[in-house]
């Protein structure tokens, strides 16, 4: 559920339980009956009390609907992904693949530079299921490789070490290449 939603279920549980307080003090008789119908009668003919039952029930029918949706197919893990093993769950930490994707990245030739975005998806369905990791890399390449060529190479490297180490087998890699930087140049000692 939403930010929006708890908004608007918190409201209107208060209005709930206030309109339910009111009928309680009404029933045992605390608060007259004229006094409550000549209020009634004030607020019957008045537009501001129309447009609040609309926004009210407006506000039933989004919770009411709430209530018969499983919502979202699929969540984010931001924390860890949990692998299910022969003996038991293992819970990986988003940041170790992502330390794991960077190493391994950084470790083909012709890469300069990259930036890396990690994130789980796990399906509500079947918790079950083994989660399916995206991967988005932003990578500066040199020139002296064909940039089809490396990034078939970095997704090859990846997929295999998150297979090897991790046990991940549903990979989902996209590689953009930000830049092409110029041959490394050797620079010279100062001393």
């Amino acid at each position: 559920m939403g930010i929006i939603n708890r908004v608007l279920l918190f409201f209107y549980t208060i209005a709930i339980a206030l309109l339910s307080l009111g009928a309680a003090l009404f029933c045992l008789q605390v608060v007259p009956a004229a006094y409550v119908w000549n209020e009634f009668l004030y607020l019957s003919g008045r537009w501001e009390t129309g447009a609040v039952a609309l926004v009210m029930f407006l506000v039933s029918i989004q919770l009411f609907g709430l209530t018969f949706s499983s919502g979202k197919k699929t969540r984010y893990d931001k924390e860890a992904v949990v692998i299910h093993g022969a003996m038991g769950d293992v819970r990986i930490a988003i940041e170790a693949i992502k330390n794991l994707v960077d190493k391994t990245t950084r470790s083909v030739h012709g890469v300069r530079d990259v930036k890396e975005r990690v994130t789980a998806e796990v399906s509500k369905s079947s918790p079950t299921a083994d989660p399916v990791v995206h991967i988005k890399l932003r990578v500066i390449l040199g020139q002296e490789n064909n940039a089809a060529d490396v990034s078939d190479e970095i997704q090859k490297k990846v997929r295999e070490q998150l297979t090897n180490f991790v046990g991940l087998r549903d990979v989902d890699i996209e590689i953009t290449v930000e830049n092409i930087a110029n041959t490394a140049t050797a620079k010279q000692r100062v001393v």
